[in-house]
């Protein structure tokens, strides 16, 4: 009972004094507090490191700083900090701030354009939750020195080991202060003792050696960017028919050069107007190079030079193929390729597949940048099987397909993709004459079976169909064989005379014996079909 008259007492004496605290006319009096200011540390404590570091000991331009704040009636919400060379006029109090919520930060320090060494002020305040700043902000100088500048070659854009006279190089230059420091790239053939300086923005360039001196060190050309603009430059020293070393370094507005850079490759020195290009990419490519380039040689004028191209590796394996294209190619197709490819007027493509990948194949690549080469009055003959891409939609954005003699690539009626082969004894039959010879190609028969290849339609104004074969369908479901009842071209010309196809095997992989003969039996009768096609393209013949 006691205990419930005390708690009955306490309510009383509550429910008084509130009732007291209501009756005021005020409530609690005072003067609040201002809010007081944040304070800021570096981790830096020296007010200025000039006197402790100086000569080699100098800091690089890029800084680590670290701070901290406290703030005696709340919290730091954010710091605020600056700087600026100490031989330039101080900012005002107010003028040159960057936030950040950020307690350290890797921090580029500006040396003057042109200067080597700088002594650099860099202050941090801290900024509480009320908006108020340390009025004494943390500061100290740094005792800097300028950092070279950066350069490397593009590892995706290098030249291939062995190049005619036109080679392509990139890369990427940068400056710890700032790309806007960079004063030039200086690059120089065979000597790394003379440089010809170009413009810092510069990234790629396209030598294009002159052919028309006699020795076989000349001059190349230097042309800017991949829309290949002429800039009247040139360097000394490019060797046609050796090795040669290509320098690159940056400098900055210091004259503080990186480290060198170098790049060495063969320079092979284009003949005459005659290319072969080896894009037979199977082990066996010996045999029907070997052919093919006797072929060739047999046709052109006992004195005619030829220059050779080898893209026949990396080895593509199986009928899809699953090596990229050959490291043997510029890696950037315009303008070095497309360039390359101009040096000549007559091109011989021999290929172990040219219509069944975009990605995999070489001709894809180069039909797209044929454009100078044929304004330039060149011709071009293909002796390429053709097969099918896995993805059919693929063949109507193939370059390949697009460049050549070809309206179309068969299709089958269904799913199951037949087999098409050629027996033994097929006859091959000439249709129109090959353009600018009025002469058929001559009639042949083929010796073995033939399965590596497929017809294809040249039904346009601008295809010229020269041969038809006949092929037998072997459905793949039951091995049930029929004649083939679609497009039987295997051979056309386009109506201008610039480009020829052969899509058939001329010489068997292995043993080198012919595939194909002229009806009696007549071994010359396949090369003389190619002649005929090499005449009615302009090859200079004897």
């Amino acid at each position: 009972m006691p205990r419930l008259l005390f708690i009955a007492g306490l309510l009383l004496v509550l429910g008084a004094g509130t009732a007291l605290l209501a009756g005021c006319d005020s409530g609690i009096t005072g003067t609040a507090l201002d809010n007081r200011a944040p304070e800021t540390a570096l981790s830096v404590r020296d007010s200025s490191l000039v006197d402790n570091l100086a000569g080699a000991d100098r800091l690089t331009s890029t800084v680590f700083v670290s701070w901290t704040g406290t703030d005696p009636d709340g919290f730091v919400a954010a710091f605020e900090l600056r700087f600026w060379p100490d031989a330039a006029p101080a900012p005002g109090p107010e003028e040159g701030w960057t936030r950040t919520t950020r307690t350290d930060s890797l921090v580029l320090l500006p040396i003057p354009r042109g200067e080597r060494v700088a002594n650099v002020v860099f202050e941090v305040r801290a900024v509480d939750n009320e908006d108020a700043r340390d009025p004494t902000p943390a500061r100290t100088v740094f005792p800097i020195e300028n950092a070279p500048p950066t350069i490397r070659l593009s590892s995706f854009e290098l030249p291939p080991d062995t190049t005619f006279s036109v080679v392509s190089f990139a890369w990427t230059a940068d400056d710890p202060e700032g790309r806007e420091n960079l004063s030039r790239v200086e690059v120089s053939l065979n000597d790394s003792t003379r440089f010809t300086a170009l413009p810092p923005d510069v990234e790629f360039i396209t030598l294009v050696g002159d052919l028309d001196g006699a020795g076989e060190t000349t001059t190349a050309e230097v042309f800017f960017g991949e829309t290949f603009r002429r800039t009247g430059l040139r360097l000394d020293g490019l060797r046609l028919g050796d090795d040669n070393t290509f320098y690159l370094r940056a400098v900055d507005q210091t004259d503080t050069t990186s480290t060198l850079q170098r790049y060495t490759w063969h320079a092979k020195r284009p003949d005459g107007g005659v290319l072969f290009v080896n894009d037979f990419r199977k082990s066996s490519f010996p045999v029907v190079q070997s052919f093919h380039f006797e072929l060739l040689r047999a046709f052109l004028p006992p004195d005619t030079p030829v220059d050779t191209w080898d893209l026949s590796r990396p080895f593509v394996t199986g009928q899809g193929g699953n090596a990229p294209r050959s490291d043997a190619l510029p890696a950037v197709a315009d303008p070095t390729l497309r360039q390359t490819l101009a040096l000549f007027r007559h091109i011989y493509w021999l290929s172990s597949n040219s219509t069944n990948s975009i990605v995999q194949n070489n001709l894809p690549f180069a039909a797209n940048v044929l454009d100078l080469f044929f304004e330039n009055g060149g011709t071009l003959m293909v002796a390429s099987p053709v097969t099918l891409p896995g993805d059919p939609a693929e063949s109507l954005s193939n370059p390949a397909v697009l460049l050549l003699p070809i309206s179309d690539l068969i299709t089958f009626p269904d799913s199951l993709r037949p087999t098409l082969r050629m027996p033994s004894g097929t006859p091959v039959e000439p249709l129109e004459a090959v353009p600018g010879t009025g002469q058929t190609l001559p009639p042949l028969e083929s010796q073995q079976f033939v399965i590596g290849t497929l017809p294809y339609a040249a039904a346009t104004a601008n295809t010229v169909p020269l041969y038809r074969a006949g092929f037998l369908s072997v459905s793949r479901a039951g091995g049930q064989t029929a004649p083939w009842q679609g497009p039987e071209v295997v051979a056309s010309m386009s109506a201008d005379g610039r480009i020829g196809l052969f899509s058939l095997p001329l010489v068997n992989e292995t043993t080198g014996a012919p595939v194909f003969t002229g009806p009696g039996g007549d071994p010359d009768a396949a090369r003389e079909a190619v002649h005929r096609m090499l005449r009615g393209l302009g090859f200079p013949g004897r």
